[in-house]
């Protein structure tokens, strides 16, 4: 596993087609919250179209092109995972290097940044609101 996050996608949201960069991971969904009727509430990769379940799995290729949609009034939910593309030697070897190059590069390196910058700056205004709540 490379990636896992939890996909949150409000209501009334469209995710515009888009391809992912890499063919090196296969992307995995897990249905958590899946809000009725469950045909309002879908993925197309390239020609096909699937909707999620909860409980239930999609695994796909995000270097197609894909778009996703929520036409219902209620969050859907699913767990969300990119792993590692099964390959053959010496593939699987070239693979291994690409995705740890990847995970050292300015791009990732700057995101991870980032992303403890907003933390510090949101523990702050936590820790002030509970010492506003205090005095």
């Amino acid at each position: 596993m490379k990636t896992a996050f939890f996909s949150i996608l409000a209501p009334g949201k469209h995710l515009p087609p888009h391809r992912g960069p890499f063919k090196g991971v296969l992307r995995y969904h897990l249905g958590l919250i899946v809000p009725k009727p469950e045909v309002s509430c879908g993925i197309r990769v390239a020609d096909e179209t699937r909707h999620w379940k909860e409980g239930e799995s999609l695994v796909f290729d995000d270097t197609y092109m894909h778009e996703a949609w929520n036409n219902t009034n209620r969050d859907r939910v699913v767990l969300f995972m990119d792993f590692v593309r099964p390959l053959r030697f010496p593939a699987s070897l070239l693979n291994w290097v690409l995705l740890n190059a990847i995970a050292v590069s300015p791009f990732v390196l700057g995101a991870a940044g980032n992303y403890l910058a907003w933390e510090k700056r949101f523990e702050k205004v936590v820790n002030a609101e509970k010492q506003a709540k205090a005095a």
